[in-house]
């Protein structure tokens, strides 16, 4: 990683109250609208927001997710999400399924057109997430992922719960609570 001072990350400013180039949160979020935006440029030309590309990224990584679920992998806000889920299922490019573990629930799954146009869209995905990390040696690349599962994970992982927490964070907790369960079921079988 460069030095601070260096032309590839900006000296600190004297007398800032919050210096924004050297704040994880600030950088992560500047990054990730970056890449959201060049992605949503191509998105576009194919009928696609974000929204819904990540609703069927989401689902073609891991079918017949419970919109809770979906809400975890996709970091967006279930009412927001619960739109956009209606959007693609009206398209026809996500069906709701009767869940097997429980009948009164459902699960979202990817229809054969919701998966002819991820594989449509994924090498454009891929093309610009490579353009993001160009230059960066593959061992950095490997570490920043690490270093933010770890974060999400450290973030997710220290709330406590309060009646103020935000929906995404209940929603990731609920997630992280149900799996942890799930496992200590998987294990006791």
């Amino acid at each position: 990683m460069p030095e601070p001072g260096s032309p590839k990350v900006p000296a600190r400013r004297g007398g800032a109250l919050f210096d924004v180039e050297h704040s994880i949160g600030y950088l992560l979020n500047r990054a990730a609208n970056i890449i959201a935006a060049r992605f949503s440029d191509e998105l576009k030309v194919h009928g696609v927001n974000l929204q819904t590309w990540r609703v069927l990224a989401a689902l073609s990584y891991q079918d017949q997710q419970s919109l809770t679920d979906l809400a975890n992998h996709t970091g967006a806000e279930l009412s927001y999400l619960s739109r956009s889920v209606a959007s693609a299922e009206a398209r026809g490019l996500v069906a709701r399924v009767v869940s097997p573990a429980d009948k009164r629930a459902f699960l979202l799954t990817l229809t054969p057109a919701g998966q002819v146009l991820v594989n449509e869209l994924t090498p454009h995905g891929v093309r610009i997430e490579k353009t993001s990390v160009t230059g960066v040696p593959r061992a950095d690349v490997e570490t920043t992922l690490r270093t933010l599962h770890a974060i999400y994970h450290n973030m997710v992982d220290s709330t406590d719960g309060s009646a103020g927490m935000n929906r995404k964070l209940t929603v990731a907790r609920r997630v992280r609570k149900r799996r942890a369960l799930d496992d200590v079921a998987d294990a006791a079988r």
